[in-house]
């Protein structure tokens, strides 16, 4: 009774780190644009234990071409990632068109940004930066 008592303590403990290490935020609201950098093969880049736990509660990261202030990519919702990813990065090289945005996010109290919410989107007339 004491173990299984102590591993469900244990548990919501370490639950509750994690949501305040991930989701406690500074109320200025931080807003910036860039074009998408698309990358074939995403590893979870010096973040793999967020970008786990981002990928479980739904959520994708995108990477931006241009970078404002620190962020080099955003996690965004899945909608929102149909929006910026409307096809192949193959087939957008060979159509010659990128997606251009505009977001708004909030820095996290303990380091990183919080998810991001796109406010426009457009597609233009660029070759798109796709990596491997």
């Amino acid at each position: 009774m004491k173990i299984t008592l102590s591993i469900i303590v244990t548990l919501l403990v370490v639950s509750m780190l994690v949501l305040v290490r991930y989701r406690l935020i500074h109320s200025k609201i931080i807003r910036g644009a860039s074009e998408v950098k698309y990358k074939m093969i995403d590893l979870g880049q010096q973040d793999i234990f967020r970008h786990g736990l981002e990928s479980l509660l739904g959520k994708k990261r995108v990477f931006l071409k241009t970078q404002n202030k620190d962020i080099e990519w955003l996690y965004i919702s899945k909608i929102n990632f149909k929006k910026l990813y409307p096809e192949s990065p193959i087939k957008m090289k060979e159509k010659n068109y990128t997606i251009k945005f505009s977001y708004e996010t909030k820095r996290l109290i303990f380091g990183g940004y919080a998810c991001a919410k796109i406010i426009s989107f457009e597609k233009i007339n660029e070759i798109p930066e796709v990596l491997k």
